[in-house]
């Protein structure tokens, strides 16, 4: 960490930051369940976001006079946000409220298998063996996982799918993100992106009638609870702790979460959620995140 600066520097505060990415990625599965299982998913995700914008928009207007962005600025930062944000986390909360939390957070850390074989498709970069490998032990995994899932029941194909998508739609726009503009500041881009994810999402919720079918009174306490998570802990904090990491430590570092997360998520589901941890679950998990794990090691020799 010899050329990094500031708190880069301290292995304690690189390790607790790389840690608190470990525990709210891997909690989101569990907010996801517990919010979307009181909350119809697309109405908690306008309000995941919606809230979200509202409380950094007065720190975006103060970054905004100090770096302002351009038009094209904005508009790149508000299409990434519909990839990320809609395609990507909004998929997964649809995808996790078919499925028991743990199994979905396995579905979820698939995003570097995707990234890799995008690369491949669409950037022509080659595919080492040790990426091939990585990409079968991926799928490998969740085929296992999959099909021990149906065999246990509370497996929905359609839940798997979606989460899938998520995970396809976070590769992707992590690949567009390279050849984007994005506004200089990262505060005013995240509101951007925020700003836009929660207007569309408020549309389809009005425009289908949804949030007025919600008996709002009739939420728990423990939905109330995974939504504001959602909001602080895991979009506003958690962003901003990956910005970080990401920026003045390393990007794959940043990302161990994939790996490192569905643990986090398959013991607190079984702990919070009663969900069962069986051991062919558990050996299908494995496998599927050590492909994960091949896949980081490799993109980090290639920085």
């Amino acid at each position: 960490m010899s050329g990094h600066t500031g708190w880069a520097r301290s292995r304690v505060l690189v390790a607790s930051a790389v840690g608190y990415q470990w525990f709210y990625n891997g909690a989101n599965f569990v907010a996801f369940k517990i919010g979307g299982d009181a909350i119809p998913p697309i109405v908690l995700a306008a309000m995941r976001f919606g809230l979200a914008a509202v409380l950094i928009l007065p720190l975006a207007l103060r970054h905004w006079r100090l770096r302002p962005a351009s038009g094209s600025e904005l508009a790149s930062a508000a299409g990434l946000g519909l990839v990320m944000l809609i395609c990507s986390q909004t998929l997964a909360l649809l995808g996790t409220h078919l499925l028991p939390a743990g199994v979905a957070s396995v579905f979820g850390s698939s995003a570097p298998i995707f990234l890799a074989l995008f690369s491949w498709a669409i950037l022509r970069k080659r595919l080492g063996l040790r990426k091939v490998c990585g990409i079968a032990l991926g799928f490998v995994g969740l085929a296992l996982m999959a099909y021990f899932s149906y065999a246990g029941g509370g497996f929905r194909p359609l839940g798997a799918a979606l989460t899938l998508a998520a995970s396809a739609s976070w590769a992707a726009g992590s690949l567009w993100a390279r050849r984007l503009r994005l506004p200089e500041d990262p505060i005013v881009a995240l509101a951007a992106q925020l700003i836009t994810t929660a207007l569309v999402l408020a549309l389809a919720v009005g425009t289908t009638g949804m949030f007025s079918r919600v008996d709002m009174s009739e939420v728990p306490i423990s939905a109330w609870s995974a939504l504001a998570f959602l909001v602080i802990a895991s979009t506003l904090v958690g962003y901003t702790v990956f910005l970080a990491v990401n920026a003045q430590v390393s990007p794959t570092i940043a990302n161990t979460f994939n790996y490192a997360a569905p643990v986090v998520a398959l013991l607190l589901s079984a702990f919070l959620l009663g969900e069962r941890l069986t051991l062919p679950k558990l050996l299908s998990a494995g496998v599927a995140l050590a492909g994960v794990a091949l896949m980081v090691r490799v993109s980090r020799e290639e920085e």
